[in-house]
């Protein structure tokens, strides 16, 4: 049976050293890279082009590797990971269920009537709709920053950035769940108010949790996945879904997430060849 490649971007994870012992281990072979050195015109250089490849980095080199004609490449499907696409699904779930998504000159003129319905004195939550980091989510002053200019400014962004808005939210504790479809494949506590703390969770009430509201959805962005839940004001919520391939592993068990990952590659590989090419 054909193995997955993986291509790792080095310098990137905690566990970088952890994950590549994890992959000697299963006797997965791969190559390292790093961004500035990757070009998609050269993938030959790495595996030959109709390699099943797996990539773990970088959203932008992600975006690169997609450009490729590896199979699976990467997870990390940008549009299904917009909160436009996700948040129709998983919407009565969501931390931030009751929110605005428009762009940033829409927000600047549409202040008052927001921040009136979303019951706040000037502060809001405010991340981009992409999942490609193109700013750093957080909450922001609309008293403070009241103008295009002054808000631009702080988020470098233009005026036409689509964004989500929703009230600002007191939040406990976070966790991270790496998912082959609706199945929870391994997961970890990374967030106790601001401090780092990474725990493996094997089962439990957020385990039974998670599986409910995937169950109840009945959707998925793509095969593999993440999706981070948290707690805020003694209830679970789900925060937000990221992408496989570029999403930190924290305490997560290394050895199911390259398991998972093996599983899911030649599965969307076999499908993409119809079985042509495999020993």
């Amino acid at each position: 049976m054909k193995k997955v490649n993986w291509l790792i971007e080095k310098n990137i994870f905690d566990c970088d050293e952890e994950f590549l012992e994890e992959l000697k281990r299963q006797g997965y072979s791969w190559k390292e890279t790093n961004y500035l050195r990757f070009h998609s015109t050269d993938a030959n250089e790495y595996f030959s082009e109709d390699e099943c490849v797996l990539f773990r980095g970088t959203l932008n080199l992600g975006r690169n590797i997609l450009r490729t004609s590896w199979i699976p490449g990467a997870y990390m499907d940008e549009k299904n990971l917009r909160c436009t696409t996700y948040y129709t699904y998983f919407g009565q779930y969501l931390l931030n269920n009751k929110y605005f998504i428009l762009s940033l000159g829409e927000l600047i003129r549409r202040r008052e009537e927001i921040l009136e319905y979303l019951g706040s004195d000037g502060d809001l939550f405010v991340r981009p709709d992409s999942n490609m980091k193109s700013f750093r989510a957080g909450v922001f002053n609309l008293n403070v920053l009241n103008t295009m200019q002054s808000l631009g400014s702080e988020l470098k962004r233009d005026e036409t950035t689509l964004i989500l808005v929703s009230g600002k939210r007191a939040i406990a504790k976070e966790w991270r769940f790496f998912v082959y479809k609706n199945q929870i494949i391994t997961g970890s506590l990374y967030l106790v108010g601001e401090e780092r703390i990474d725990e493996t969770i094997q089962g439990g009430y957020l385990e039974s949790y998670l599986s409910n509201v995937l169950k109840a959805v009945n959707w998925y962005p793509e095969s593999l996945y993440t999706v981070d839940i948290c707690e805020s004001e003694g209830e679970l919520h789900v925060l937000e879904l990221g992408s496989f391939s570029c999403s930190g592993e924290y305490g997560c068990d290394l050895s199911l997430i390259i398991e998972a990952g093996a599983k899911a590659a030649l599965e969307d590989y076999e499908a993409a060849n119809d079985g042509e090419g495999w020993g």
